[in-house]
């Protein structure tokens, strides 16, 4: 569906600039980038929620273990009320289920979350999981290390979620500026289609629309850059 949406605009965004459809033809190759983006869109809401979920199971874990539970039981605790917090679907669900699986195998906990840790390809899972091996080797207060850590880690996932609303009206800004070059065309086309006969057919005039559809996609491009803004 991305793909026949992605060509789909790129032939009607070459056909507006060019009025021929060889243009729109030679815009095809931009629908790898049009994926590309995609997919690291997808991939920036995937991770952002899975941090909300890990943030919301580190403090169903700070409160199994204020009420004295062990390490072990508190987790798979918390991981069962991740799941019915989140009943529609948990992207963590199936690795919850798994570290519990192997804690019933009487696998260290610190091996299980490390390898959570390793497949999730988080930074604040990997330090969870960091100073949870480091706790368990050197002994000492668990539970006091581990609400210290908590409370770090989901005060820095905090701040990241507060960056992202804050930035959330200027990303709908710059993509509506973005926009705009493309709609101020189609305007024009649809109102008055002489206005722009000098732009199309010669040399110049696709010279001039080569530069404009360049322009507005190293705009969107750098826009893009400058609103990504991760903690």
């Amino acid at each position: 569906m991305v793909i026949l949406l992605g060509m789909l605009g790129c032939l009607g965004t070459g056909y507006l600039f060019y009025d021929s459809w060889i243009g729109s033809i030679c815009l095809l190759p931009a629908v790898v980038i049009l994926c590309r983006w995609y997919g690291a869109f997808r991939k920036r809401r995937q991770k952002a929620r899975m941090l909300l979920e890990f943030k919301e199971l580190l403090y169903a874990l700070a409160a199994n273990l204020r009420t004295g539970y062990a390490m072990e039981n508190a987790w798979i605790a918390a991981g069962k009320d991740i799941q019915l917090l989140y009943p529609q679907g948990c992207l963590l669900s199936g690795e919850l289920e798994m570290v519990a699986a192997k804690l019933h195998l009487n696998v260290p906990i610190e091996k299980a979350v490390r390898e959570f840790a390793q497949r999730s390809c988080l930074e604040e899972i990997d330090s969870f999981a960091e100073v949870l091996a480091t706790a368990k080797r050197s002994g000492g207060n668990l539970v006091h290390m581990m609400e210290k850590t908590i409370t770090v880690i989901t005060e820095k996932i905090e701040l990241e979620q507060e960056i992202q609303t804050m930035l959330s009206g200027k990303r709908l800004e710059q993509r509506i500026l973005c926009g705009m070059p493309i709609l101020m065309l189609l305007y024009l086309r649809l109102t008055n289609p002489s206005y722009l006969n000098c732009m199309y057919h010669n040399w110049i005039g696709i010279s001039i629309m080569t530069v404009c559809l360049a322009g507005t996609g190293i705009a969107a491009y750098w826009g893009s850059r400058i609103v990504g803004i991760e903690v």
